[in-house]
């Protein structure tokens, strides 16, 4: 079969098996919701199995008519099993007996007549636990099933543990109570759960060697499933006895449950130390804890005749799925048998001191019962018991301690090693110490026979060895590993470390096999990156064990800490040598860097003015085209004027009139030419580009020459306020800047208005010399805002519409002139800006404007 049918038959199966747990979750709830409104047996009976029917509790007619807890219900009305049990609702009727037949525990048959028990009406606690517990261990079951399945679908062991989970969840739903469908199901999933727990254990976590060559063995089961599952469906007309059918049902899944486990802890035996023994340990052990006490009680049932709730198993049941689903999804395990050989000591040492704890309360009950001492012995046994438990104390934390000794020796170890290596890494600032401190850590405190860190060259982009220690090939220590290699792109993406398994489930072959051959070539077991953020530094290589043991979770945890504690010092280590040579160029760089700063600010500036300057030259224009516009029309008009006074004069008409109006003419189109000078003459005095100089202005009519440029943006409905100062002194400023700066107030106003609204402009004189108010009735700038305004490219405005940079531009002139500019504003109620000059600015402050200006 091809790899692609292979999945066709896997994914198929398991929609099957998924509909078939949710089909007997929905029987098994359907039944138990409604049993107790239906008529009961005269006692309660047990489920063994799947197959049989013990009684485990009477009603008043079972005992008296001579039924015993223990026997085994065959016939109702002359009816076996498979008969009688999908009518049994119908055969049940209050009031009206009914004849059982039952195997009694000497082998005898009994038969009685008995009334069915009226219906129940309500759960009493204990069955309403009896019935949730089997729900919630069977939703265990599917729930890891699929969730494996999901994690690794590209795995033969999950999809031999979805079938196993889904025929366990499906046998544990239709436990209990059981109908007609229930009880056929049982049957057929009774024989399908010994199939699939056979694949199971015979693939995962050790395949064995005549399982790999003979795959199709495999179907062998499921085949005898199907065969026992078809005879117990005809069985009504068959005529086969239910109970031999029931028993071949039952040794057949036991029987592959045990082969499959005894294959697997054969294999295990023979593994020894491997990677897979510590998988088949959690398998087993699993396997032990969830399914002895399911066969104990079985057993139980069957031979013993002991009518114990099977239910109870249930919570020792999901311990399996838990332990396989873990082994197969994760890589790395846990050492189980550290695990449970320390829990074995701890368990012992706590059995021992409270044996001798008891002893001593027993003894102090002996003392005061020998000695017939009075009513003082009560205080006489707490004062023993309370010294007792002072004496204990001391004892109980010795033996913990010396366990702890015992099953913790390494990992105290490695805690202290960690300490160390902190504490030193702390003042190491050479690359090379902090390797070898590295590889001493690794090698003396885990006990490796060879370790090596590879770090990763920056100008040839590969990680090539810095340091190693043990016995090693020259031709391993000159590997080099590119960046685009897999296993680089593997511990840079995943982030963890990596061993040669990690690669079993490679689909790309090439990969696969250039991975494994640096494990092979190092001769390594392990690999753990040394990140810093998200870059990889380099790579902690360790090789075996000299003890022969695995590389453990400790062993790992300490990697990865050291690993972290490395990436620290290795930045560290650069960003000294950074320093180091940076300290030898820092001068030039500082200064290479002001001239930067200078140029950027200048650039600044000018991109600023020209932003401006494009605002205000649209306005302009439009201003000197009406009135050239104008004189050109007029112009037109005087020619014709002037060829109809000539022809007036030449034929001696009264010329008068057209005299007058060219003589209008004139004068309209000198005022046109006029309105152009005094804009050209406003500009060229705004602009300040004849001087750069200092020198005394008033401001007054800076304003308004800047109303005057801006006049177009006005027309639209702004009305502009003037309430200035007619005594306002005059400043010594920069006049052209300050002229930029009563621009952007003016522009940022009439962006705010969007064409309606009113600009008041106030001056009035103050102690340190003049204020300036600038204020609008637009929508105001909130709170949150008004704190950032001054700071650079900070704007409010959609791009493309503002840089940011005009206030604070006009925030830097109005300082450099030894001003303030404040803001004041209430969102909805407009805003102010405020201007305050001194009317002598210190005239170094100018100096630097001047130049960045010019």
């Amino acid at each position: 079969m091809n790899p692609k049918a292979t999945l066709r038959l896997r994914r198929l199966t398991a929609i099957v098996v998924v509909a078939w747990a949710a089909l007997a979750l929905l029987a098994g709830l359907e039944l138990r919701l409604t049993e107790p409104g239906a008529p009961r047996l005269p006692f309660e009976l047990e489920n063994v199995a799947g197959v049989s029917l013990l009684v485990s509790e009477l009603g008043p007619d079972a005992a008296s008519a001579g039924v015993e807890v223990g026997d085994f219900l065959t016939e109702i009305d002359g009816q076996p099993i498979d008969q009688w049990m999908p009518r049994l609702r119908s055969l049940l009727r209050p009031g009206e007996p009914n004849v059982y037949r039952l195997w009694k525990r000497d082998g005898r048959v009994l038969e009685a007549a008995l009334p069915a028990r009226p219906p129940r009406g309500s759960l009493s606690a204990g069955l309403l636990l009896a019935l949730a517990i089997p729900v919630l261990a069977g939703t265990i079951y599917f729930a890891v099933g699929l969730g494996v399945w999901r994690l690794r679908r590209d795995r033969e062991e999950a999809w031999a543990f979805l079938l196993f989970c889904c025929t366990t969840a499906a046998e544990i739903f239709l436990g209990g109570p059981q109908n007609p469908l229930t009880w056929k199901m049982n049957w057929v999933n009774a024989a399908l759960l010994g199939a699939t727990s056979f694949h199971l254990f015979t693939i995962y976590p050790i395949e064995p060697d005549w399982i790999v060559r003979h795959r199709r063995v495999l179907a062998l089961p499921y085949l005898g499933a199907l065969v026992l599952s078809c005879a117990a469906l005809t069985n009504p007309w068959l005529g086969v006895n239910p109970y031999l059918l029931s028993g071949l049902v039952l040794v057949f899944c036991l029987t592959l449950v045990t082969a499959g486990i005894g294959m697997l802890a054969a294999g295990r035996s023979r593994l020894g130390n491997a990677e897979a023994a510590s998988r088949a340990d959690i398998v087993l052990i699993g396997a032990l804890v969830s399914f002895m006490p399911v066969a104990a009680l079985m057993l139980a049932q069957i031979f013993l005749r002991v009518a114990a709730p099977w239910w109870l198993t249930l919570l020792f049941l999901i311990v399996f799925p838990l332990a396989v689903g873990y082994g197969i999804v994760r890589k790395q395990l846990f050492d189980i048998r550290m695990v449970a050989k320390s829990s074995v000591a701890y368990g012992a040492s706590t059995l021992a001191i409270t044996g001798l704890f008891a002893f001593l309360i027993t003894f102090a009950n002996t003392v005061v019962g020998r000695f017939n001492v009075d009513a003082n012995s009560r205080l006489f046994q707490v004062a023993f018991l309370f010294v007792a438990i002072l004496a204990f104390m001391p004892l109980r934390e010795r033996l913990q301690q010396l366990v702890d000794q015992i099953f913790d020796r390494d990992r105290a170890g490695y805690r202290r090693a960690v300490r160390e290596i902190s504490e030193a890494m702390v003042s190491m600032l050479s690359i090379k110490e902090i390797v070898d401190r590295i590889l001493v850590a690794v090698t003396d405190t885990m006990g490796v026979e060879r370790a090596i860190v590879l770090l990763l060259s920056e100008e040839e982009r590969c990680l090539r060895s810095e340091a190693w220690r043990g016995e090693w090939d020259p031709d391993a220590l000159a590997l080099e590993l590119p960046v685009e290699h897999p296993i680089c792109k593997h511990l840079w993406m995943r982030r963890e470390e990596l061993s040669r398994l990690d690669f079993d489930d490679e689909p790309d072959p090439e990969v696969r096999d250039a991975c494994r051959d640096v494990f092979d070539t190092l001769e390594l077991e392990l690999l753990v990156p040394i990140l810093f953020g998200v870059d990889l530094l380099g790579v902690i290589g360790v090789g075996r064990k000299l003890s022969g043991d695995r590389l453990g979770v400790d062993d790992r945890q300490l990697l990865r800490t050291l690993a972290n504690q490395s990436s620290i010092a290795i930045e560290n280590a650069k960003a000294f040598d950074e320093i180091a040579k940076l300290n030898e160029t820092l001068e030039a760089r500082v200064e290479e860097r002001t001239h930067e700063l200078q140029k950027t600010q200048e650039q600044l500036l000018q991109s600023e003015k020209m932003r401006s300057l494009g605002q205000l030259v649209a306005g302009v224009a439009h201003e000197i085209n009406n009135p050239i516009g104008f004189v050109h029309a007029n112009l037109q008009l005087l020619q014709e004027y002037m060829d109809r006074w000539l022809r007036a004069r030449e034929r001696g008409e009264d010329a008068q009139t057209l005299q007058e109006a060219i003589a209008k003419l004139l004068a309209r189109s000198r005022e046109g030419t006029e309105r152009v000078k005094k804009i050209v003459q406003d500009l060229r005095t705004f602009s300040r580009m004849d001087s750069a100089e200092v020198s005394e202005a008033d401001l007054n009519e800076e304003i308004e020459r800047t109303l005057t440029l801006m006049e177009p943006r006005f027309k639209d409905g702004i009305a502009v306020i003037r309430d200035f100062d007619a005594a306002l002194p005059r400043v010594r400023c920069l006049a052209g800047q300050m002229n930029q700066v009563f621009m952007n107030l003016l522009m940022n106003s009439c962006d705010a208005l969007e064409g309606r609204g009113t600009i008041k402009l106030r001056s009035r004189r103050i102690k340190s010399g003049v204020r300036l108010e600038f204020s609008d009735d637009g929508p105001g700038i909130p709170a949150d805002v008004q704190s950032r305004i001054f700071e650079p490219f900070f704007t409010t405005k959609p791009v493309g519409q503002g840089t940011g940079l005009g206030l604070s531009l006009s925030h830097g002139i109005i300082e450099r002139h030894g001003g303030r500019m404040l803001v004041s504003s209430t969102p909805g109620e407009g805003a102010m800006f405020i201007i305050e000059l001194p009317l002598q600015p210190a005239l170094e402050s100018l100096e630097a404007p001047t130049a960045a200006a010019s």
